[in-house]
């Protein structure tokens, strides 16, 4: 047998495939590459769909994450102020402290998207004063509300 180009095409399987498929033997109807495209089909939508779910919950878990941090910080902030009471902030009756806060900012970081409200409530109790910081703040489709408390006294921050 000599060698030549053909003899190696041969061997290596390229014109021996060829050559031995035979009509009316096995092969992908048009029926299977349906499904196949099909299911591939359903495969992406569902990834798209994960992503934008994905997408959706960790903007939602960020604008918690920027809401609870802005009400820790008033908190901290009241924390911080001279306790002795009775002045201004620690009197003998409840007091009622509001502001206007925002979080989410814009693309270009310029804009606060989701406005505020900041409600501190500063009451005596028996071991100081409580303190309950409530932040709500108006996205477009529900309301974040934020709520931490903390007792203010003569041994908190500090204060000795």
């Amino acid at each position: 047998m000599k060698f030549n180009a053909e003899n190696a095409r041969r061997e290596s399987g390229s014109i021996r495939a060829a050559e031995s498929w035979r009509p009316g033997e096995a092969a992908y109807t048009l029926t299977e590459v349906l499904i196949v495209v099909l299911l591939i089909g359903i495969l992406t939508i569902a990834g798209f769909g994960a992503a934008l779910s994905m997408d959706a919950c960790s903007r939602r878990a960020g604008d918690y994450i920027a809401a609870t941090a802005v009400v820790e910080a008033k908190v901290r902030t009241i924390q911080a102020s001279t306790y002795n009471p009775p002045n201004a902030n620690f009197g003998s009756s409840t007091i009622y402290l509001t502001n206007s806060d925002s979080i989410a900012l814009n693309q270009a970081g310029t804009t606060f998207l989701v406005p505020g409200t900041l409600i501190s409530k500063i009451e005596p109790v028996a071991s100081g004063h409580l303190v309950t910081v409530t932040g709500t703040f108006q996205e477009p489709r529900r309301t974040l509300t934020v709520t931490l408390q903390t007792v203010v006294n003569r041994f908190s921050a500090g204060q000795q």
